[in-house]
């Protein structure tokens, strides 16, 4: 089987790869065929496979000279935690060179990567290995006479540093680097960087736009600013270590969790408002069904009966219509109540002669459990007196106060009507049920009737809770 054979069966049996991004596959190989003359080094193809976190090897073009590998690694899988680099390219599109690595003879090796895409997809990588395995001895011992010019001070700390969850890097007055944590040799892996970072320059270890130069100069970077590099999220900050050769440290916190349960809390926030938003509407739909069945209906009893049922849905409703277009579950109960007085009004609107006012020393929140209870309770009230307090005269006027002193409410319902007789009937009736059963049991409060010289005022108190 020929080689580009081999790419095609092995796109087809691990990858999800279209057909259209196998042949960009097969005309990188091409490329690659001329390219391995002039590089003179081996050249890989690695394309992601169904399985998270594995890439598999569909192309491995050899040098005219000698090539670092016996065997082909052409079908052998490549994970993510060998193959970081790799990954990074293929995460973030963006291309990467000088990446130190150990083949599988155990040569060491310097790879450039490079993402190999369809359109805005990036569909594999193009790997290419030179062998530095004769640099490295040279290396340790330049990593050695490093370590040897860390002050002592960086030393005494290096310990301590290394148990940090903070990624911490010290950067001398020309900006490379003298002294890194173990949080932060593990973080530039994660990124890609295989090969010893110590003496690297910091423009080629930054993770955003800005050079050493800028960040002498930018007094901002003191401040923690966030910075994302592919799928992760960094929180980092600048402090300035004075009269030092080791100038500048940077701090790197690793906050993609953050990121993503913040993510996360806000989906299921907006999620909730859209519950709130349906059952808003199907409280209103229902409504609307009793009205509908209300004109039908010859019977001033049943219409009366419909009329009562449908404004106390609507009282319910209003909890949910602000809860609808907001995050937290505090509502302002003001905005509740004129809700509830809004829809009563209409309901009410052939009582023209029958004035409804509103009075609120302040504005105060309440979590909406007795927003919904308190929105029922003067539903109720007021509907008695547009029912029951004018007689045939239906002339007059209703308030609405409510007052907050400390930590107490005290709610009134006002009417300056011929007052009305609390008969066994009234008592026993649904309406009346409601409001002392909900002051009692869902307010803990208690509830006051008040004959007035020209009217009644019934009232109700209670603790507002610390939510």
């Amino acid at each position: 089987m020929s080689d580009k054979k081999r790419i095609l069966e092995l796109c087809q049996q691990y990858t999800n790869l279209t057909n259209d991004d196998i042949e960009k596959i097969l005309k990188m190989a091409d490329v690659v065929d001329i390219m391995v003359d002039f590089l003179e080094c081996d050249i890989f193809i690695d394309v992601p496979t169904t399985r998270k976190d594995e890439s598999i090897v569909v192309y491995h073009c050899k040098p005219k000279g000698k090539s670092m590998y016996w065997d082909t690694p052409v079908g052998e899988m490549a994970k993510r935690e060998n193959e970081p680099g790799v990954w990074h390219v293929m995460s973030t599109g963006e291309h990467t060179s000088n990446i130190k690595a150990q083949t599988q003879e155990n040569r060491y090796v310097t790879q450039d990567i490079y993402p190999i895409c369809n359109e805005q997809k990036v569909i594999g990588t193009l790997i290419m290995e030179k062998d530095i395995s004769d640099d490295i001895e040279k290396n340790f011992k330049l990593n050695d006479q490093r370590q040897e010019l860390l002050p002592s001070t960086l030393l005494s700390i290096k310990s301590l540093n290394d148990y940090l969850d903070d990624a911490i890097l010290i950067f001398d007055k020309d900006g490379f680097l003298q002294f890194k944590n173990v949080k932060a040799e593990i973080l530039y892996k994660s990124l890609g960087f295989m090969d010893e970072i110590e003496g690297k320059h910091y423009d080629d270890l930054t993770i955003n736009e800005i050079t050493f130069e800028q960040l002498l100069v930018d007094e901002g970077l003191n401040f923690n600013h966030e910075v994302k590099i592919g799928d992760y999220y960094f929180l980092m900050k600048k402090v300035v270590v004075p009269n030092s050769e080791e100038k500048i440290a940077v701090v790197l916190r690793d906050i993609t969790q953050i990121k993503d349960k913040d993510a996360e809390l806000t989906l299921k926030a907006v999620a909730i408002r859209e519950i709130h938003h349906r059952i808003k509407n199907n409280l209103q739909t229902i409504a609307s069904l009793l009205r509908m069945q209300s004109r039908r209906s010859n019977n001033a009893e049943a219409k009366r009966l419909l009329k009562d049922s449908m404004n106390r849905i609507l009282s319910i409703a209003a909890t949910h219509e602000l809860l609808s277009k907001q995050l937290s579950d505090a509502i302002n109960l003001n905005q509740v109540i004129q809700f509830v007085l809004n829809n009563l009004h209409q309901s009410y609107s052939d009582n023209n002669k029958i004035s409804l006012h509103y009075v609120s020393n302040e504005d105060f929140m309440i979590n909406s459990d007795h927003a919904t209870v308190i929105a029922l309770i003067i539903n109720e009230l007021v509907q008695n007196c547009y029912d029951h307090a004018f007689g045939e005269n239906n002339e007059g006027t209703i308030q609405v106060k409510v007052h907050k002193e400390n930590s107490k409410i005290n709610i009134s319902v006002i009417d300056d009507g011929a007052g009305f007789d609390f008969s066994n009937e009234v008592k026993n009736s649904l309406g009346f049920s409601i409001v002392q059963s909900y002051v009692k049991d869902k307010l803990k409060g208690t509830l006051q009737f008040n004959r007035l010289e020209k009217g009644t005022d019934i009232s109700f108190q209670f603790e507002l809770q610390n939510e």
